[in-house]
């Protein structure tokens, strides 16, 4: 039988982007008024959200969430990310790959974030 939690192996910096991608997601994709499936999966991302911040708050090595929720999460990070790459006008490929591999239980550091954050300026770079 396959896991039925998904652990997230990350540090605080990359907790807080989680959290803060997956309350934006569920605000914006899921409004207050919405049908009742639509409010279920808005209660859901804001309790993730609510148990990222606690892991921060307590400083755990991991995060666990529900597997059912890995596809919400992979939608909250593509919507912070579009959003990211709107306000800077260059990509996040490295950035993306990075989160997916978090999403798949790879461990990620802010050490990682920052050498993706400068891998997509320099792709951006190198193109103009």
């Amino acid at each position: 039988m396959a896991a039925r939690t998904l652990v997230l192996h990350c540090d605080n910096s990359i907790r807080e982007i989680l959290s803060r991608a997956t309350r934006e997601y569920a605000h914006a994709a899921y409004p207050e008024g919405g049908s009742e499936c639509a409010q279920v999966a808005r209660y859901t991302l804001l309790n993730v959200a609510d148990d990222i911040d606690a892991a921060i708050e307590s400083d755990a090595g991991e995060v666990r969430v529900s597997r059912r929720i890995r596809t919400n999460l992979k939608a909250a990070l593509a919507y912070h990310f579009d959003l990211i790459d709107a306000a800077s006008g260059h990509g996040s490929a490295v950035q993306r790959e990075l989160f997916a591999g978090l999403l798949k239980g790879e461990a990620v550091n802010v050490a990682d974030l920052e050498a993706a954050r400068a891998a997509d300026i320099d792709a951006a770079d190198s193109q103009e």
